[in-house]
């Protein structure tokens, strides 16, 4: 009784300290008064049956989840939910958000958030949807390509694009598009007798060609022949034979007979072969054991012939691509079609239907990774930026500065190269409201690899091509909280966050671990409650080497005393050897359970463990006992902070007389959602 009384006084004296800021109280109105679609009144502010659906699925994942949930669950989030944004008013009360460190951490976490999150949402994610949606589809197209350098001079352009015109005339006028391909087709592949030949592609998805090329292949109606365009190739024309929905991948297997030579009696020895393998699996052989026994194929007939899953694009020889889309049932085993390499025999083995976009979203990752188009949509994303915000440039002014140098003279100049005041202070650029000093572009300059041009005045230009495009990124980068809510309520949520955690540290974690009266009181009136279980005394034994416990275990069997082989291990030099004592009080899922089954005094045998081996020996039970202060200090002091915090929020629900109407969570997700106003920066 004395002990609980000596808690009940310490504990208000360090709550008054948390608790004693005044504020004047804010009155709830008469629920008859309040608009029917809010759960919760905080500070006298609403927060709507919407707004705990939008934070309820930012922690649940979506609506469909969410809905199914119990009505405690809601209850127990808008409780919750309500305790945060208390705490939030707690911590903006104490003028946390203008603490430097607070501040310097926001602005660290915008800096790197900001030009990724802006790139992602405006560049990346259209990229991920538009490749996943020309990957649901295949293109069986013909080309023609005119190759063009990216140095190219204008003449030699302008005659590149009236060539190809000229060819697409013809294509309409009802000339061949693959004897055209063959005589003017600068794609080598056309001339050829496999895949290009007289510029025929074949089928592919999305992903396959570079964008440009891949854009108008997917755009340009089936029978028609697009306008000339553009790629990094070159200038090219597009006839599309077909387009139709991409089949499901399938997995098949191959059992190939390669004849023995070029003569007919060589080939009739192989089919001789085939016919037999044929018999076989007629009375009932299994494909891949015959496979592994028979197949000419070492590298596929080692897995019992399995090529894996492969596309109706994929770069398989396309009559056996042909010979295994067109069976129908899984284990179905073709007629014997010949090859290149020899005869087959194919059987399909599995099938797998497309993945939704969010199931194959790390694949589209790595695909768009791979390919030039990422950089591309940025820069195409920036001359937007550009060409919306107004940009106004005194290019002759930038090229008097560097007209001196030569493209290799600049590269070696720039690391030490400076302009006179007056002259690095000059706007050379202006960008809506924002303008842009020549020592902009220096510091830019000094930071980047020129790229190698022919002249300087094509160097300069590139570099301030590449200038523009990311200061138009940067000055985007600037208005993002405005533009874009969603990104806003990333940033007011982390901010949020640091106020909490500096406002628990300051007023609950600190304040507890300080108040050493009020823990040991707390423990005295609580302290039935810690005590320890019976525990398994464990004794490890760790070596780098297993022979040096076994011979240390063999010592034990024998009856040797413990200190005596641990003296006899150190004098033999073993400087890895090491012991210590753990105290178990039930299974861990570690590798000290292995000793709690033994008998006392018995032992493991030496087992892998980290980079060694180790040794177990049990050495009896520790009964129960009550735990001393020292040992219950970090489980007191948990439940102390909670004592704390729990008072905090009670002041404060008091204070801003929150109420919360958790019948009203009964129509939660049961209406449509609202249209979100997530924001543009288009």
């Amino acid at each position: 009784m004395m002990r609980m009384k000596a808690f009940l006084f310490s504990l208000p004296l360090t709550l008054f300290v948390l608790t004693s800021c005044g504020g004047s109280r804010v009155m709830a109105p008469p629920r008859d008064t309040v608009a029917p679609d809010v759960v919760a009144l905080i500070g006298g502010e609403p927060f709507t049956l919407a707004e705990f659906e939008t934070q309820y699925t930012r922690t649940s994942g979506d609506r469909t989840q969410a809905s199914g949930d119990s009505m405690g669950t809601y209850v127990d989030f808008l409780e919750r939910y309500v305790d945060y944004r208390l705490k939030v008013k707690k911590a903006l009360e104490l003028g946390l958000d203008q603490d430097p460190r607070i501040v310097e951490e926001v602005d660290n976490y915008r800096r790197q958030l900001a030009r990724p999150y802006l790139l992602e949402r405006e560049v990346t994610e259209p990229l991920l949807r538009d490749l996943y949606a020309k990957q649901q589809l295949v293109v069986d197209a013909s080309h023609i390509l005119i190759r063009l350098d990216d140095n190219a001079s204008p003449a030699d352009t302008l005659d590149a694009y009236h060539r190809l015109s000229a060819l697409r005339d013809s294509a309409l006028a009802g000339a061949d598009f693959g004897d055209l391909a063959i005589r003017y087709s600068e794609d080598p592949s056309a001339k050829g007798n496999g895949l290009g030949e007289r510029g025929h592609l074949g089928y592919f998805s999305g992903g396959r060609m570079v964008k440009a090329f891949e854009d108008w292949a997917f755009r340009t109606p089936v029978g028609e022949v697009s306008p000339v365009f553009r790629s990094p190739y070159g200038y090219h024309l597009v006839l599309v034979h077909d387009r139709k929905a991409r089949p499901d991948d399938i997995r098949i297997a191959h059992i190939m007979i390669r004849p023995g030579g070029r003569t007919h009696a060589d080939t009739l020895a192989a089919l001789a072969r085939v016919d037999s393998i044929r018999g076989l699996l007629a009375k009932g052989e299994s494909f891949a054991d015959l496979a592994r026994a028979l197949s000419d194929d070492p590298s596929s007939g080692k897995s019992g012939g399995d090529l894996g899953f492969i596309s109706y694009d994929s770069r398989l020889i396309q009559n056996m691509k042909d010979t295994a889309f067109a069976l129908e049932n899984i284990n179905d085993i073709s007629e014997p079609i010949l090859t290149p390499y020899g005869y087959h025999l194919i059987q399909l083995t599995g099938r797998r239907e497309h993945r939704s976009y969010e199931e194959s979203i790390e694949d589209l990752k790595k695909d768009i990774g791979r390919l030039p188009r990422v950089k591309q949509a940025e820069d195409a994303f920036a001359r937007r930026l550009l060409k919306k915000n107004g940009l106004s440039v005194d290019t002759a002014l930038v090229m008097s500065v560097f007209a001196p140098y030569t493209p290799d003279s600049l590269q070696q100049a720039l690391s030490s190269l400076t302009l006179p005041d007056t002259v690095a202070a000059t706007t050379f650029a202006r960008l809506g409201t924002l303008t842009y000093t020549l020592d902009d572009l220096l510091g830019f300059a000094k930071s980047r690899r020129l790229v190698r041009k022919p002249t300087i005045d094509a160097v300069v230009l590139d570099l301030m091509d590449r200038f523009f495009k990311d200061v138009a990124v940067d000055a985007e980068v600037e208005h993002l909280e405005a533009r874009d809510a969603q990104f806003r309520q990333t940033m007011e949520e982390f901010k949020n966050g640091l106020l909490l955690f500096r406002l628990m540290e300051d007023s609950v974690w600190t304040a507890a671990a300080q108040d050493s009266m009020g823990l040991r009181a707390y423990f005295d009136a609580h302290a039935d409650a810690y005590w320890f279980p019976d525990r398994t005394r464990l004794i490890g034994l760790y070596a780098n080497s297993d022979s040096v416990l076994n011979a240390f275990a063999a010592g034990l069997d024998a009856g040797r005393p413990f200190e005596e082989l641990v003296a006899e291990v150190h004098a033999g030099g073993h400087h890895s050897f090491r012991y210590d004592t753990t105290l178990v009080a039930g299974t861990t899922n570690s590798v000290f359970d292995k000793g709690l089954d033994l008998a006392p005094g018995g032992h493991t045998a030496a087992m892998p463990y980290t980079r060694g081996f180790i040794l177990l020996i049990h050495a009896g039970t520790e009964p129960a006992r009550p735990k001393r202060f020292e040992e219950a200090r970090a489980e007191v002091l948990n439940e102390y902070q909670k004592i704390l915090e729990a008072h905090m929020l009670d002041r404060l629900r008091r204070r801003y007389s929150v109420v919360t109407y958790p019948d009203r969570l009964v129509n939660a997700f049961k209406a449509a959602p609202a249209e979100a106003n997530v924001g543009s920066t288009q």
